[in-house]
């Protein structure tokens, strides 16, 4: 079932006198930018914090370090989020200033013109992380090019005013669905009383949620390398089709994945700690939303290993199931997963758990129904999901490194393997 407008998540946490609480405006997030405005969303984030009619910028941060209290907003592709954690015997203070900064932020332009050069500023610094790179040139790629796959966008930065951003979160404020989570020494009830006059006659005719943009669809392989010259150290992101968010085979999918990929796990094993090919070598999933998710594979080899860790690589992608190494792995896997079910039993965890199944479908298990999902996951049905979800055929390869280098090592795998290059500055175009 949707997330219904106004609903409170609640755990009560009696360890503490401190609260700390969400207030999520759902489909307020990056989603709702237009190509031209990319990252405007993220600016009103960054300058909903910045100043009101009645204090600085300065005079906020004053008074929630005297209140013991942290305030952020972020966004994300879906959401607006605004998060307030603070000393419960000062909740009433500070759900005040709340208050005044959602209603009367102003937005300042002096404000607004240090955040652009922090961000302008930010952007040049990130293309000089490797890592930063690999993984934003891999969402840029699944994302078919679109603003989710960016760092930002220099001209969309420099062009916002902040009329842009008052307007925005305008909308952002008066988004159909509103809701909250929270965890606090407080009761539910005391929580729902604070935070009433929150919901009171909120306008919802701003933003509503759009569907997620489902991810590229891998065709053969397809390889898409951020070319970086002469460079002495790559990085390489892989992916393909996964499934669902409430597909059943996501319990063995996981078992296979930790198998595989893990610190322990037999790529890490044969590749790093064998070949000694690389430092990293890992498998790991893009877990499935309202789309389904990806199955990912990342290492980090040197320009004299890629040669050889590329190739084995994709060979081990489509053979590891034979493996006596992965096998044994596995075999383990069982015991492993039920003994990690304490941390479920964490507050946060099980917040969000009732966040995603309202908002994915995605249900929430008893002890007892986890454990028999684990157990039903034998050798031979994990067999059955690897032949069916695992697909070394059918794989998006992003690369970062020399173009030359890495094209002959593709080139040498298959002849006909489709290849696009790229400057590492598409992404902050």
């Amino acid at each position: 079932m949707p997330v219904i407008n106004h609903t409170l998540y609640y755990q009560q946490d009696l360890r503490v006198p401190m609260t700390s609480l969400s207030f999520v405006f759902h489909g307020g997030g990056e989603q709702q930018e237009h190509e031209e405005s990319a990252g405007l969303a993220r600016l009103t984030s960054k300058l909903l914090l910045r100043g009101t009619r009645k204090h600085t910028r300065e005079a906020l941060q004053t008074t929630l370090e005297l209140l013991g209290a942290e305030l952020h907003a972020s966004v994300n592709e879906t959401d607006f989020v605004f998060r307030i954690s603070c000393f419960t015997r000062n909740i009433d203070e500070v759900l005040v200033l709340v208050e005044e900064i959602l209603r009367e932020a102003t937005f300042p332009e002096e404000e607004l013109v240090l955040v652009k050069k922090q961000d302008l500023n930010k952007l040049d610094a990130m293309l000089q992380d490797t890592e930063s790179v690999v993984r934003t040139g891999h969402r840029f790629v699944v994302y078919n090019g679109t603003r989710f796959g960016k760092f930002g966008s220099k001209k969309s930065i420099e062009k916002t005013s902040r009329n842009d951003c008052a307007a925005f979160f305008e909308k952002v404020q008066s988004c159909s669905v509103l809701y909250f989570t929270a965890i606090s020494d407080l009761s539910k009830v005391e929580i729902e009383k604070k935070l009433a006059r929150f919901m009171h006659k909120r306008l919802t005719t701003g933003f509503h949620v759009q569907p997620e943009i489902h991810f590229r669809t891998s065709r053969g392989r397809e390889a898409f390398i951020f070319h970086s010259e002469q460079a002495t150290n790559d990085r390489l992101l892989w992916s393909h089709a996964g499934i669902s968010a409430t597909d059943e085979r996501r319990f063995a999918l996981n078992l296979i994945i930790d198998a595989l990929g893990s610190f322990e796990g037999y790529l890490f094993d044969e590749l790093r700690n064998k070949k000694g090919w690389c430092y990293g070598v890992y498998a790991f999933l893009f877990q499935g939303t309202t789309r389904p998710g990806r199955i990912g594979y990342y290492a980090d080899p040197s320009d004299t290993t890629s040669v050889h860790l590329i190739p084995e690589l994709l060979r081990s992608i489509q053979t590891f199931t034979k493996e006596e190494s992965f096998v044994t792995r596995l075999a383990e896997r069982n015991t492993s997963f039920k003994n990690r079910y304490a941390y479920q039993l964490d507050k946060h965890y099980i917040l969000m758990s009732e966040v995603y199944r309202d908002r994915y479908g995605i249900p929430i298990l008893t002890r007892e129904e986890y454990y028999a999902k684990i157990d039903a996951v034998t050798s031979d049905y994990a067999q059955e999901v690897i032949q069916k979800i695992v697909d070394a055929h059918n794989i998006t390869m992003v690369f970062y490194g020399d173009e030359h280098r890495i094209t002959k090592i593709l080139h040498a795998i298959d002849s006909e393997m489709p290849i696009t290059r790229y400057d590492k500055e598409v992404l902050i175009e």
